[in-house]
């Protein structure tokens, strides 16, 4: 069988990138809801709609979309997560960027903070494929977009379009 990533992965210090439990959903109300432990974040980027929301005196940013075709992402929003999670992890907070498998969506947005944060996209995704998994962002299409548009993507012609 495939082995299957840790929940999260530190990609840089401070900036997580990962998952979501299988059982730590909203559509399971079996679920005890008793108070984690073991996700010591300030801050998190949660790109998976069916995710449990945040803990207690955690700040959350939510935007839910599919793993499937960039066209399908708010691109103004996604720019709103990128934002959030950088601005909280400039400010010192430990942010984790999560969607369900921790690949993907998590990936993408976590490739555009390190992006804003001044590497390029090729290192970015380099460092997110070294530091999470090898098969981190497998979506061809979200990593066409960051090598296209990555490094213009928080430009103010951008923000205005």
């Amino acid at each position: 069988m495939y082995p299957q990533p840790p929940l999260f992965s530190e990609i840089v210090p401070n900036l997580f990138m990962g998952g979501t439990d299988d059982l730590d959903v909203i559509h399971f109300a079996q679920n005890s809801y008793a108070k984690r432990q073991d996700l010591p974040f300030k801050a998190i980027v949660t790109m998976y709609a069916w995710a449990r929301p945040a803990d207690w005196n955690v700040q959350e940013f939510r935007y839910g979309v599919p793993d499937a075709s960039i066209k399908e992402i708010d691109l103004d929003r996604l720019r709103e997560a990128v934002d959030f999670g950088y601005n909280r992890w400039q400010s010192g907070d430990s942010v984790l960027v999560r969607c369900q498998a921790g690949l993907n969506r998590s990936g993408l947005v976590t490739a555009l903070i390190l992006i804003r944060s001044g590497i390029t996209a090729e290192d970015a995704i380099k460092t997110i494929r070294e530091k999470r998994d090898a098969d981190a962002l497998f979506n061809e299409e979200y990593v066409a977009f960051l090598l296209e548009h990555g490094d213009s993507f928080f430009s103010p012609s951008q923000q205005a379009a």
